[in-house]
C-alpha cells in the first residue's frame, strides 16, 4: 500500500488519483495534471487533540453565564441572547485556539 504525498491515506497502488484530496498519484496522472500538488495545510493541525475542545468549552460556558444572568429578563432576551453568546464564545475559543496554535509554531 502506498502513501498519498498530499493528504497522508493509504492508497491502492492500482489507483492513477487519490480519491480524497484528487491528487495524482501515477507519473502520467500527474504528468496530464501539470505537477504534485502542495500537502494541505489544517487549521492548528500541529496541537495535540485536547487544545480542539476550548471552543467547545468557551461556548458552553458562555451559553451558561448568558442563561444564568438572563433569568428574571423578558421572553425575547431568553430566545436570543443565550444562542447569540453560544455562537460568540465558540468564536472566542477559536481565536484562543489561533493563538496557541501562532506560539507553538504553526504559521
Amino acid at each position: 500500500m502506498e502513501i498519498c504525498p498530499a493528504c497522508g491515506i493509504g492508497v491502492d497502488s492500482t489507483w492513477h488519483i487519490c480519491p480524497k484530496c484528487s491528487q495524482a498519484l501515477s507519473e502520467e496522472a500527474i504528468q496530464q495534471a501539470g505537477g504534485p500538488k502542495p500537502p494541505q495545510r489544517n487549521f492548528a493541525s500541529t496541537l495535540p487533540w485536547y487544545y480542539h475542545t476550548i471552543p467547545f468549552i468557551t461556548s458552553i460556558t458562555a451559553l451558561i453565564v448568558a442563561d444564568s444572568n438572563l433569568t428574571e429578563s423578558g421572553p425575547l432576551a431568553r430566545t436570543l441572547i443565550p444562542p447569540i453568546c453560544f455562537i460568540a464564545g465558540g468564536f472566542i475559543g477559536l481565536l484562543i485556539l489561533n493563538e496557541f496554535a501562532k506560539t507553538n509554531g504553526e504559521n
